[in-house]
């Protein structure tokens, strides 16, 4: 059986002493008070011997704060969203706030389950990388006064925060690498949570391929929880494609579909095929050859995001102004685009 939860009645009642004035010295208004530190010394070591706990949902009804963020990302396992998360964390942790994470797999009902949730639990503020369809549940949250900053991707006519790389920019870049290698047939394989043609990478590689008086060839995508379900995919545009010679790869983990799907065609990299990702990985690092990236500043999105949440949760909202903030990303050379020798 469970053992029973110990309460602020449990610990008046072993010292004999009213609930009030334990809920005082708790809360910290001993001295205001004028309660002795007798008595609270008294208390706190009762605390410590009968392991209590608060209840912040309550704390949180009393107070009107309960310390905690709400974390939404796609998928907490990637490593984007995973170092984005551990970097949040740590600097939350040393404000005295706590995280609650939580992953959508891009899938919209999930979302809005968790935003439910955020709300139940009270959180003093949310990060979101927010899936499609939900505009309008973000919105109510934000007219409703809950302090929220959008990472990742960003929704048109939202009054709130927004931390963003220039990914239009950082595909375009990709593109024109392999261009300027030598390489004329690239494909792009990408995400596309909405229509194709509203997705920034896409709209940057298909800039680049026009500039460049080159045909775009684009394979979107939607989001899939079993990454190996690309695989078969990819290898059915590569075999239904064999005059390409190199492909953008719009993600990290398309990437990593794209790699074993090349390497079960028996085919090269970069002889047979050049590669180029959207975002860094570490198997990008020791694969033979090491994969060309574009990384996005990890630390400087979550450095970003956390420190505007709590600038929001210390501004009276009257005088807080949102931003949206766009960062470059940097392309990363490696062996894996390097111009084939046949």
């Amino acid at each position: 059986m469970a053992k029973a939860r110990v309460s602020i009645n449990d610990i008046a009642k072993n010292l004999n002493i009213s609930k009030t004035t334990v809920s005082f010295i708790l809360n910290g208004k001993a001295k205001e008070k004028r309660i002795s530190d007798k008595l609270v010394k008294k208390v706190l070591l009762k605390v410590q011997e009968l392991e209590y706990h608060p209840n912040q949902l309550a704390q949180g009804l009393r107070t009107g704060k309960t310390n905690i963020i709400g974390l939404m990302v796609e998928d907490i396992s990637n490593p984007f969203y995973a170092s984005i998360a551990k970097l949040i964390e740590d600097k939350a942790y040393n404000n005295n706030y706590k995280i609650i994470y939580c992953s959508t797999e891009n899938n919209k009902t999930r979302a809005k389950e968790f935003l439910r949730m955020f709300t139940t639990l009270g959180v003093d503020g949310c990060i979101i990388a927010p899936t499609m369809g939900i505009e309008k549940e973000i919105n109510t949250l934000i007219n409703a006064g809950m302090n929220i900053v959008l990472f990742d991707r960003k929704f048109e006519n939202m009054s709130t925060d927004v931390v963003m790389v220039n990914n239009r920019e950082g595909m375009y870049t990709a593109t024109e690498h392999l261009i300027n290698r030598g390489y004329k047939n690239i494909g792009l394989i990408a995400l596309a949570l909405d229509k194709p043609e509203k997705e920034d990478r896409i709209i940057g590689y298909q800039e680049a391929m026009k500039h460049h008086h080159l045909t775009p060839l684009v394979f979107a995508f939607p989001f899939k929880s079993n990454l190996h379900d690309y695989v078969d995919d990819i290898k059915q545009i590569i075999e239904k494609n064999n005059d390409l010679e190199a492909l953008v790869f719009g993600t990290n983990y398309l990437a990593i579909s794209g790699l074993e799907a090349i390497t079960s065609l028996n085919l090269k990299i970069p002889d047979d095929m050049a590669i180029v990702a959207f975002d860094d990985h570490d198997l990008f690092r020791i694969h033979k050859p090491d994969i060309t990236v574009v990384a996005q500043p990890i630390e400087t999105i979550a450095q970003i995001a956390i420190d505007t949440l709590l600038r929001k949760l210390q501004t009276k909202e009257s005088d807080r102004v949102n931003d949206t903030i766009n960062l470059s990303t940097t392309l990363i050379p490696r062996g894996s685009s390097q111009k084939s020798k046949r």
